[in-house]
């Protein structure tokens, strides 16, 4: 029952650290503090902050339906946070912190919601 809950506060916790990632990554497009991001991913953003949002509720409640949307949203951050931002972005040395706790809340955001998929929490 611990590793169960355990499972779900690192879901809940990657999927906060996600929302608040994204909603930093959208204000610095609105404010156009460099680097940010190009206008057209906006609403890429904006999306993956709705979804994020309504799954941290399903995870919240243990709906299962929850855990798949927030496969989705780590794959998702990974598109616009992920390693490969080192090879393709043109300020990839001062996107790091981003880079870095993208990276690490998407992983575990995937790795817990596939764990609790197993289980069948």
């Amino acid at each position: 029952m611990e590793k169960e809950n355990s499972i779900i506060r690192a879901s809940i916790s990657s999927l906060i650290g996600l929302i608040v990632l994204n909603w930093v990554m959208i204000q610095a497009l609105f404010a156009q503090v460099p680097p940010n991001p190009p206008g057209q991913f906006g609403p890429y953003i904006g999306s993956t902050i709705a979804l994020a949002v309504v799954s941290l509720y399903l995870v919240y409640f243990h709906i299962r339906i929850g855990y798949i949307s927030s496969i989705i949203i780590g794959l998702m951050c990974l598109l616009s946070s992920g390693p490969q931002k080192f090879f393709f972005e043109l300020h990839a040395t001062e996107l790091i912190p981003v880079i870095i706790l993208g990276t690490t809340f998407s992983v575990t955001l995937i790795i817990c919601s596939i764990m609790a998929l197993k289980r069948r929490i």
